[in-house]
Formats: C-alpha cells, sequence, structure tokens
C-alpha cells in the first residue's frame, strides 16, 4: 500500500432511502456498475456490511468498497486485475450511511 494514491472516487453510493429493502428486517441492498468496476451487496442491522467489488477494466487501478458511517469510513479489499472479484463482510462501528466502489492505482 506504500506509494499507492486514492486516484478516483467513482461519485456513485448508495443510501437506505434509495436502496430497495430485502426480506429480511433492517437490511438494504446496494450495487451499480461504473466504467471500473462493478458492486453489490446488502447492509443490514445498519452496520453489518456483506458485499462484492469487481475490476473490470485493465487500466492499473484496484477498486474496492467504501462503507461510509458518521465518524469516517473503512475500505474493503482491493480487486485486482480485471475480472478479479473481492468479497468482503465487516461490522461498522457506527451505522453505515451510504457505500461505495472507489479505485486506487496499484501498478
Amino acid at each position: 500500500m506504500v506509494g499507492a494514491v486514492v486516484a478516483a472516487t467513482a461519485g456513485l453510493s448508495i443510501v437506505p432511502a434509495e436502496a430497495g429493502t430485502s426480506t429480511a428486517a433492517g437490511c438494504w441492498n446496494f450495487g451499480n456498475t461504473t466504467g471500473f468496476g462493478t458492486y453489490g451487496g446488502q447492509v443490514c442491522d445498519s452496520r453489518h456490511i456483506m458485499g462484492w467489488a469487481k475490476d473490470t477494466k485493465a487500466d492499473g487501478y484496484c477498486v474496492f468498497l467504501r462503507a461510509h458511517y458518521p465518524n469516517g469510513y473503512n475500505d474493503g479489499p482491493w480487486a485486482c486485475p480485471m475480472d478479479v472479484a473481492k468479497n468482503w463482510d465487516w461490522w461498522a462501528p457506527q451505522g453505515i450511511s451510504s457505500v461505495s466502489i472507489e479505485k486506487i492505482y496499484a501498478p
């Protein structure tokens, strides 16, 4: 991770009000496709994220999920090179407000 710089953000996030609800109480779904990756998953109990991110472009970048909560954010594992997907199952210290896909240059 030394020398790596977060190069761009997808600018995409799904917040609970916009996401579809699942049959499980207290859960909301997220997901989207960008020009560099695709992602999806579910947040339950406001703090438990279960999702995945997949790198869809051979550009030297890795993609990853970012869970946003009131006092910060946390990043999931990097998925790269192209066609590699990474799963993420994590409990946030606070309620998750949104989830986005990010990319980072990792030559």
